[in-house]
């Protein structure tokens, strides 16, 4: 178990945020002239304290976690059992507690839990763990993507079918329920299913009995449903394209999973992690980020959530040598002005270590910048109309303006 990522200020004197088990390597081959550690500063030359590297308990320790970064690559279900906490695997943060907190309370439960959040938010890996950590975990674990089946497969996939039901049926085929009986079916993105689909998902949640295409019994069986959408199930409701009793059904218990831009404090330890398995998978030996490249991944809008985080980590680090910069994430991203939240700047700052001068500072350019921009647009983008709003003369609209790149 170590800490996993380290600030340190390499040969030029920039600051860089270093993996913990490069350290030694770093110094021994004199690419970082000092670290910190709890104490402040630790100058590499000349120090006797350079060698105490395990002992690094530094303020970055809430974001830093201590994980076994040799477990990232595994599946999660490797990573469980080999003793990764959730807080590991998921990250640390207010929401992220949360989330692991729900997952503690109903896992041993049989409820059927419905996943909502939108694109890239980890929805599958909630419902890897949600399996893993119930009573079910050594039996299958079945994942049905009901976007990717074809609508007029879908209830064979789902149900089965017996030899010569229909043309082509040569052999009897389990469908996933069958397969996962005593185990968890994972219905991913739910809302694809057809009216007609969603009828016979609800007749199986009530009874939990399978009639398979062609069969002349049925078959009771012992199935745990998770399900998981990006699509607002209530306003498909309104629409009448989804059953309101079948979001009843699957809707016993709610988890729902918040953007990356609500995880600010979690960004940090998930772009670090996702180094450490992008190192393993590519045969690389990425030691860390620039501060530039830190700041860049605080500001930026992540609308591909985690997903796009851990893609961006991943091509970053096949183009870099020693260090991520800003420069490797630039390539990936999406082109615009990213918007800069306040949470972001505070975890940012907090993880440097900022005095509390700068961090004000800090707090009056991000919020003033968001007042000028929401007057400016009120004021129909009239300046005038702007300055008289705001109480301030032409001229010190205009220099604020360019300085917060707004004309």
């Amino acid at each position: 178990m170590r800490t996993l990522l380290v600030p340190a200020e390499n040969e030029d004197g920039k600051t860089c945020f270093v993996l913990n088990h490069y350290l030694r390597q770093l110094i021994r081959e004199r690419k970082i002239q000092r670290f910190r550690r709890s104490s402040g500063w630790l100058e590499v030359e000349g120090d006797e304290r350079k060698e105490e590297l395990d002992g690094y308990k530094g303020r970055e320790r809430r974001i830093s976690r201590i994980v076994d970064w040799s477990f990232f690559s595994l599946p999660i279900q490797q990573q469980l059992r080999a003793g990764q906490s959730l807080g590991a695997i998921l990250g640390d943060g207010q929401k992220a507690r949360e989330i692991a907190l729900k997952l503690q309370s109903v896992a041993k439960t049989n409820l059927s839990v419905l996943i909502q959040g939108g694109t890239g938010t980890g929805k599958g890996v909630v419902a890897s763990i949600l399996h893993e950590l119930s009573q079910r975990k050594d039996k299958p674990f079945i994942r049905v993507d009901c976007g990717a089946i074809p609508p007029t497969l879908v209830e064979s996939e789902l149900f089965g079918y017996e030899k010569g039901s229909f043309t082509g049926a040569f052999k009897s085929k389990l469908g996933r329920f069958q397969a996962a009986d005593g185990g968890t079916v994972f219905l991913d993105e739910i809302a694809n299913l057809s009216l007609e689909m969603q009828t016979r998902l609800l007749g199986f949640l009530e009874e939990r009995v399978v009639d398979s295409i062609g069969a002349t019994r049925s078959v009771k069986l012992d199935v745990r449903i998770v399900s998981a959408t990006n699509a607002d199930l209530a306003d498909q409701i309104r629409k009448y394209q989804f059953r309101e009793d079948l979001f009843y059904r699957l809707n016993e218990f709610e988890i729902d999973m918040p953007s990356l831009r609500e995880r600010s404090d979690d960004i940090f330890y998930l772009a670090t992690k996702f180094l450490a398995v992008a190192n393993a998978e590519l045969g690389k030996n990425i030691f860390g980020f620039s501060e530039k490249a830190i700041d860049f991944l605080f500001t930026y809008d992540w609308t591909g959530n985690i997903r796009e985080l851990k893609n961006m980590i991943k091509r970053a680090a096949l183009l870099a040598e020693e260090l991520i910069e800003e420069e490797h994430l630039l390539r990936n991203a999406n082109k615009g002005e990213p918007p800069v939240s306040l949470d972001c700047c505070l975890e940012n700052a907090f993880l440097k270590a900022r005095p509390l001068q700068e961090i004000n500072n800090m707090i009056r350019t991000v919020v003033e910048k968001k007042i000028i921009e929401r007057v400016y647009e009120q004021s129909s983008r009239n300046k005038k109309k702007t300055c008289e709003v705001l109480g301030i003369n032409y001229s010190t609209l205009f220099r604020k303006m360019k300085e917060y790149s707004l004309i």
